[in-house]
Formats: C-alpha cells, sequence, structure tokens
C-alpha cells in the first residue's frame, strides 16, 4: 500500500486529535489547545424533522447563506448532478439515480439495444432541493419533485438521509 491520502468516513474524534495536534506544532500550549478542541465540540448541525404534511426535510442550525453554501457542497459530495441552481428561490435542480432500483431490461434486451441512451440516462430522476430560511440562525431543506409539488416518496426519503449525513 503506497502512503498517502486513504479516503474514509468522518472521524470527529480523529480530526479533534489532529487539530489539537497541529495547534500544538504550530506554538499553542497544549493545555490551551485541548480546551479550545473540547470547546469547540458541537452538536450536530443538522437533523431530520418532519413537517405536518408528512414530508420529510433537514433543519439546520445555521442562516440561509451558510446553509446554501453547505447543501451545494453536500451535493457534490454525494454525487449528485447538479443542472441548475436558483439561489433568489433557494432551489438546486438536481439528477439522482437511485442505486437500489433493479434494472427491468433483461440480458438479451441490453445486448441487442442499438443506439440507445445509457442506463444512466434511463434511470435519471429529477428532484428539486429547496432551501428557505427558517426562523432566526436555522435553515430548512426538503425535497420536491420535478413538477415543485413536496415529494414523500421513498427516494426523497433516501435523499434527505445522504444530505443529513453530510450536513452533521
Amino acid at each position: 500500500m503506497k502512503p498517502g491520502w486513504q479516503p474514509r468516513e468522518p472521524d470527529p474524534e480523529l480530526e479533534a486529535e489532529m487539530l489539537r495536534r497541529l495547534m500544538v506544532r504550530l506554538g499553542v500550549d497544549e493545555a490551551r489547545a485541548k480546551s479550545m478542541v473540547a470547546a469547540d465540540q458541537r452538536t450536530d448541525r443538522a437533523k431530520l424533522a418532519r413537517s405536518a404534511d408528512g414530508a420529510g426535510a433537514v433543519v439546520l442550525e445555521e442562516a440561509f447563506d451558510r446553509a446554501w453554501r453547505r447543501v451545494g457542497l453536500a451535493l457534490d459530495r454525494v454525487g449528485f448532478t447538479v443542472e441548475d441552481r436558483d439561489r433568489t428561490q433557494g432551489l438546486y435542480f438536481v439528477r439522482y439515480v437511485d442505486p437500489d432500483v433493479t434494472k427491468k431490461d433483461g440480458f438479451f434486451s441490453k445486448l441487442f439495444s442499438w443506439g440507445s441512451s445509457s442506463d444512466k440516462d434511463k434511470e435519471a430522476q429529477r428532484y428539486r432541493v429547496l432551501v428557505k430560511a427558517g426562523n432566526g440562525s436555522t435553515s430548512l431543506v426538503s425535497i420536491l419533485s420535478n413538477e415543485g409539488q413536496a415529494d414523500v416518496s421513498p427516494v426523497a426519503e433516501k435523499i434527505l438521509g445522504l444530505l443529513n449525513e453530510q450536513l452533521k
């Protein structure tokens, strides 16, 4: 195995320890570095919620400007294709391919389907990710269908779960 950066799941404890070591290396007293890192340990900044109509949402403990930026970064990290965005309305227009959907085409239909579009184009569904300011310093992220209606499907719940994991 060659040395270098290895991708892995976020580990807040390891990140805090690396931050503490970096602070000590840059000249901060070790006791002060420990207290500063401990003071910065926060609870999750995002949590799943449900509205009265049954649609899911992610509640962010941040103002709209910061929430807009973080949602855009989370969409990139998760692998969504962002086709367009409208910041004034708080909308991201995305395409999502659900990896759990089984393909209906059989072996022979794939073998003899010359000139057809790729499998990804067939499976991609369009959604809108709405980021709107809540009360005070919170923001609400919800999933809308391509037509702009609240989406309560299992795929929308999965999208919210993926975003929640990235936004914590």
